[in-house]
């Protein structure tokens, strides 16, 4: 029998994975093809609560809602425009599109982060006032880490209460390959170390998108996710869509790993035309 057959598969499948991940970065740069430079705000007092601005790109005709796209990195690396197909197919679509940053771990857990989306919620609606753009809706999402607090700014209402904003001004939200049940999380510490707690506790089942879901939602709900995603498991997707009761797709990617699912914006023709023909209306 040989060394590789006594390995645990699916951390070789994770070694992998994590490996490729310079060469899509450098594969979404070298295939970007910026139709504007977006406009950095801030919208708090430490360094990394700022947005990006995209607005609306001209000669395209304008949709009814703003993208706003929060990045990945498992909460601890990672900034706006990390990969810039993404805001450039949005943009291409009609969508103005807002990134905003976020505090990291290890100096920053959930809590942290959960205060940045609001600031950063609150900033953009003014500042979408500000362009006249303020009949538009909110259509949510994120990237990998991304999609957890995508999650939380759509479905915790108690917080969107307290912010006197109503949930039916987001008009849809996306994941691509969101940890969005973190108890479907392998253990990684990066998952305890964003919740600010191990699984169990009140700050895990606090910082568990999924336990936001009241049987009751209206927003239309698009999962995308790799079948074969080492890093944060296709279960977590099918336990939220098994969840969720309002509008919604489970979108699989079979034999696909965690950074295939940005593809649509550069070489996945097949999801990007299910993308088109799920945003329409939006």
């Amino acid at each position: 029998m040989s060394i590789l057959s006594n390995r645990n598969p699916y951390t070789l499948a994770l070694a992998g994975q994590l490996a490729e991940i310079p060469f899509q970065i450098a594969h979404h740069l070298r295939l970007s093809k910026p139709l504007s430079r977006p406009e950095k705000h801030l919208f708090g007092s430490k360094w990394r609560q700022y947005l990006l601005f995209w607005p609306p790109a001209e000669g395209i005709a304008s949709k009814n809602s703003v993208v706003v796209l929060y990045h990945g990195g498992g909460w601890r690396v990672g900034w706006p425009g990390l990969h810039p197909t993404l805001a450039e197919f949005f943009l291409r679509e009609g969508f103005p599109v807002v990134m905003p940053a976020y505090r990291l771990a290890p100096f920053a857990s959930h809590r942290h982060m959960r205060e940045d989306l609001n600031l950063a919620l609150v900033y953009t609606l003014q500042l979408l006032q500000e362009r006249d753009l303020e009949n538009k809706k909110l259509l949510v999402g994120g990237i990998s880490a991304g999609g957890t607090l995508a999650a939380h700014l759509v479905f915790d209402r108690e917080t969107l209460e307290d912010l006197d904003v109503r949930q039916d001004m987001f008009s849809g939200f996306i994941s691509f390959a969101g940890p969005l049940d973190l108890y479907r999380m392998p253990p990684f510490g990066a998952v305890s170390r964003y919740a600010g707690g191990k699984p169990g506790s009140q700050a895990f089942n606090t910082a568990n998108p999924v336990r936001h879901l009241s049987g009751d939602e209206q927003v239309p709900a698009l999962l995308i996710h790799g079948t074969t995603d080492a890093i944060v498991p296709f279960g977590c997707s099918e336990s939220f869509f098994e969840k969720y009761a309002g509008p919604k797709m489970l979108h699989p990617l079979p034999g696909k790993t965690h950074l295939d699912v940005m593809r649509f914006a550069t070489d996945d023709i097949d999801t990007a035309g299910l993308l088109r023909e799920w945003l329409k209306g939006m």
